[in-house]
């Protein structure tokens, strides 16, 4: 009689699967629990995590963006963001999205590649550009410099140490360091001004964004540069370089904002 039994544990052997973390190939094992041959998986949720054979928490993060967009469109249907200012559209957006994120963050947040990081980042300037009523496609960091805000992924690194302070360890552990903490200072501050493109200071100064809806998004599609294609002469897709785009009214060759310079728009 085994352990469990004498306990009177009973174990369900079809829910139950057996994940190996290992590198290259898999090694030739197998394991059975009460008579039975357990499953071999590459990935397994546990506690609302998914881990997977290498440790790495890509999946599971990949999960999160999932929920956290889902959530932004539900707040988007019944909330009337856009008419509300932007302080409250960020403390709605910190109230029901990032806690998404929050939940085991110190555990998953050095263990994700470069490319979820920036489905994560996404999510927010998504959440953002939307506000503003700006493409999806707009630059980030005159997204972040216009709302005075970050990327996400920098606000969980900010927000990462204190996480643990929920814990509490037994005395014989005081002086240690966890191995999933690769370094608990907090990051250096967002800076807004290194990543901002040089053309954008051609734009218009404004002292803060408008809560009409309307009004608001004819100012950051002036601002990001947006309406280029309603004044230019090439039809077809172009991306930012704009040396061969001509304009529509002078004909010259037409860089960004160009409306401000442009004798016949301007007149």
């Amino acid at each position: 009689m085994t352990s469990n039994e004498k306990k009177n544990i009973q174990i369900n052997t079809e829910k139950s699967k057996c994940l190996i973390f290992h590198r290259g190939r898999l090694p030739k094992c197998s394991f059975t629990l009460n008579g039975r041959s357990l499953e071999i998986v590459n990935s397994y949720s546990y506690l609302g995590f998914t881990f997977s054979t290498l440790l790495s928490f890509t999946e599971h993060v990949r999960g999160l963006v999932e929920k956290a967009n889902s959530r932004c469109g539900i707040l988007r249907s019944r909330l009337p963001l856009n008419r509300l200012p932007l302080h409250l559209v960020l403390s709605i957006f910190s109230c029901y999205t990032l806690p998404i994120f929050r939940y085991g963050l110190p555990l998953w947040l050095s263990s994700i590649s470069n490319s979820i990081q920036q489905s994560v980042n996404a999510v927010f300037t998504k959440f953002l550009k939307t506000y503003l009523g700006v493409p999806f496609s707009s630059n980030n960091a005159i997204t972040h410099f216009v709302t005075n805000t970050g990327p996400l992924m920098q606000t969980l690194r900010e927000i990462a140490p204190n996480s643990l302070n929920v814990f509490l360890f037994p005395e014989v552990l005081h002086g240690h360091c966890l191995s999933f903490i690769e370094n608990n200072n907090p990051p250096a501050p967002y800076d807004h001004l290194r990543e901002i493109p040089t053309f954008f200071w051609r734009s218009k100064i404004f002292s803060s964004l408008p809560v009409d809806p309307r009004v608001r998004k004819s100012l950051c599609r002036e601002l990001f540069d947006t309406n280029h294609n309603t004044l230019c002469a090439t039809e077809k897709f172009h991306g930012s370089d704009r040396s061969n785009c001509k304009c529509l009214g002078c004909g010259q060759e037409m860089q960004y904002y160009h409306q401000y310079f442009c004798p016949i728009y301007n007149h």
